[in-house]
């Protein structure tokens, strides 16, 4: 069962585009609607590639990085605190 979180806008998250993480058993996708409102980009990373997360607590949400061995990296900004954690949890488990 795939899990789905999306940055908040009231931490400061984008309202057109809003980054959307999803995490299922093999892969974590990011995905945001790109800058012209018409396509989405989107990264993939096998979950069994992921080398660390790092977590950045800031007063108005945490910014969250994931970096892999030779599949690129992940950067979101302004998620809740609960849902980087439990972003976190998913991964390191």
């Amino acid at each position: 069962m795939p899990h789905e979180f999306k940055s908040s806008i009231t931490r400061g998250g984008g309202i057109l585009t809003p980054d959307h993480i999803t995490i299922d058993q093999n892969y974590v996708t990011w995905k945001k609607r790109n800058k012209f409102l018409i396509g989405y980009d989107t990264i993939s990373i096998p979950i069994e590639k992921i080398s660390s997360i790092e977590l950045d607590d800031k007063i108005w949400g945490v910014d969250i990085s994931i970096k892999s061995i030779g599949s690129g990296s992940i950067h979101v900004k302004c998620f809740t605190a609960s849902d980087a954690q439990k972003i976190k949890q998913l991964l390191t488990t």
